[in-house]
Order: C-alpha cells, then structure tokens, then sequence
C-alpha cells in the first residue's frame, strides 16, 4: 500500500530541530546556490520546492503553478521617490502540496529573508486566495494537476488526456485552473476551455461570465488549437448541438452564477498575542468596534495594543498579518507563520487566506491602516 501524503494544513511549522530544518540544511551543504545575485536588481523571481531545495523555475512558466507543488516567489522593486530596493518574498502552496514542501519553503522564506538582512516582507500566499498584490505579478494564474512528487511537469494538455479549464477574472487577473473531466465543473458565471487535441479545442462561455473572460478564454484556446480554429460556444445558444463537445465530459449539472462565487461577508478585525508555546490558543487582546467590507477601511484597532516585547496575529478578514517586535530571532521569525496555522485550527475560515509578517518598524500601509498609524 502507497504511504499516503500528508496535506500542508497539517503541518506544524515548528521547524527548528525538526526534521525538515535537518533535511534543509544538509540539502543546502552540498551546494545550494540558489540566493546567488538576488535581490540586486529590480525584478520577479521564481523558484519551486524540490527535495528540500529551491530550483529557478523557467522564466516563460511564470505564472503557471502545479497544484502539487510549493513555490517562493520574490518582487525587487525601486519605490517612486527613493532608489532603495524593496523586497516583498512569497511562498505559494498549491492546494496538493506536502507538508514537507510548505515546510520547506516556510523554512526557505526565512533564509532568504536572513539572506538579504532582514529587508524583506514575507507573505503566504495559498492556491486560489492569492492577494492582489501576489496576482498583479503575473498576466494570468494558471493551477496545473501534478506536481514535482508526481513526475507531471509539463503544462501542455496531450492527445491521450484531454483537459478542462475554468477561465475566472480575480481583480484585474485571470485565473485558469484546470477542473475535473465534468459536466459539473461547468458554471453559468465563468468560461472554460475543453482540449480534446491539437485540432479539437473549444471555448464555452455560461450565459453570465464576464466578456474579459470570454475573449481571455478565446485567446487561450486559440493557442492550443494548433491544427485549425478553436469553437466558440455560448450556453443557451446553440451549444447543446456540439455533441462531440459534451461526449469528453461526464454527466452532472451545470452550476449556477451565484453557487461558484463566495458571498462577500463583513468582519471585525480582531488582534491576539501569540506565545511560544505551539500547543496553546492564542489570546485575543482587541478587536475592532466596526465591520469591514474589502477595500472600505476605517482605523479599528489601538495600535498601543501592539507591544515590542511580543508578537501579535491580526485577523482582518481577508487577509491575515504576523507582527513581530524587533528583537525576534531566526527562530521566532519562523515561528511567525507557525502562529498562523495555530489560528486555523481556531478559525477554520483562515487556513486559506493570505498571510503576511509584518516587522515593527516596517507596517505596510495597509497594516498601518487598521491602527490609525
């Protein structure tokens, strides 16, 4: 019997002395050259998780990321008004990704933070959550089946394997995430690219996505018919007479507009502190007296609630921040995102949602919103 994967929202980022800190550091003794020039000039960089080591990833597959895999993502860019270079280091889990490679990158995400002396902001970004910082990076996100583990590593559909797409606006990016063989993958809401072969591909369009999605979902499906046109189909006209269209796909039902999208929720931030004990809850010490609708902010929180001496987890509703005082060590800078996990076992809502460590003296501006600073 196969030993079966343990999922990343599992993991207990409790890292130093661990297992993975060993695996880590002896990967990186026999030659981890992968910090070499970065950071030096303003520019996107790539590398994915294998074997507890960072590879580049191939400049012309930015963007595209392998369900099964963990990736560090790092933004050097020059503010307007200063030539200091800023550096903003992610790490991406795809929702199939291993403990040991979410562990991994957390573990990495500090190097190179330690790397660059501290400089960085480090965000955690999970598969279909992305910020809208982490997706203004990229043109499109596209989430592959497969991974490293897997031995999947390349990105163009095959003749023996036909795949489907939903083709989904997220602020002002796409998304292409590839879905299950399904009838019940479709939605009225979104478009979708089916590719049976290189001479039979298809757009088809709920009666209710959006038209950057539709001409999105043409322009990809006319790259992949690279023998003949791609077909376009509009549900509810005329699409029911493609029966080559609907025999790759499985019975089911079509969604509706409304069942693919989450409701948008209002939500009082709320403030703990956070111990160096993993195994205990973390203490709430504030929270805010108004609601918050996404990108409607008012000062909510006392910023005299935040202590040097301690490190505080601040839940916004969509978006999580780690603050950390400036004494915090290699080890508690680990432990940072370490505390966010903690939270999810609380909150549940939270295992998916962006993360990010904020380091005092360096709040982005929007941290710095919710405290009025």
């Amino acid at each position: 019997m196969a030993e079966e994967k343990m999922s990343w929202k599992d993991t207990n980022l409790a890292l130093i002395g661990s297992d993975i800190d060993h695996k880590c550091k002896e990967a990186a003794a026999q030659g981890e050259d992968a910090w070499e020039g970065m950071g030096e000039t303003p520019e996107l960089k790539v590398w994915r998780i294998e074997k507890f080591t960072v590879k580049p990833w191939p400049k012309e597959q930015y963007g595209e990321f392998f369900k099964g895999d963990s990736y560090i993502v790092m933004k050097t860019y020059k503010e307007d008004d200063s030539d200091a270079l800023k550096h903003d280091i992610h790490i991406w889990i795809g929702e199939d990704s291993t403990q040991d490679e979410y562990g991994t990158a957390a573990y990495k995400m500090v190097e190179a933070d330690d790397f660059l002396g501290g400089a960085p902001v480090q965000h955690r970004q999970v598969q279909g959550k992305e910020s809208a910082e982490f997706q203004s990076y990229f043109e499109s996100l596209q989430y592959m089946d497969g991974g490293v583990e897997s031995g999947f590593n390349h990105v163009e559909p095959t003749v023996e394997k036909p795949v489907l797409f939903r083709v989904k606006s997220s602020g002002k990016n796409m998304l292409m995430t590839q879905m299950e063989l399904s009838k019940s993958s479709l939605n009225e809401g979104d478009s979708f690219i089916l590719y049976g072969d290189k001479a039979n591909v298809w757009c088809w369009n709920g009666k209710a996505a959006k038209p950057l999605e539709k001409a999105k979902c043409n322009q990809w499906a006319e790259n992949m018919c690279t023998l003949g046109t791609a077909t376009v189909l509009d549900q509810g006209d005329g699409d029911d007479e493609h029966p080559d269209f609907w025999a790759y796909l499985s019975s089911g039902e079509i969604a509706s507009a409304e069942a693919a999208d989450e409701p948008v929720t209002e939500f009082k931030p709320i403030l703990f502190r956070v111990d160096g004990n993993p195994k205990t809850k973390l203490k709430e010490v504030a929270k805010g007296c108004f609601k918050q609708r996404p990108g409607k902010l008012v000062r909510v929180l006392d910023k005299g609630s935040l202590n040097e001496d301690d490190v505080f987890l601040m839940d916004s509703g969509w978006e999580i921040f780690v603050w950390i005082g400036k004494a915090a060590d290699t080890s508690e800078k680990i432990a940072a995102m370490g505390a966010a996990d903690r939270y999810a076992e609380m909150e549940p809502r939270a295992a998916d949602l962006p993360v990010t460590i904020v380091k005092s003296g360096k709040e982005s501006p929007l941290f710095k919103s919710y405290f009025g600073m």
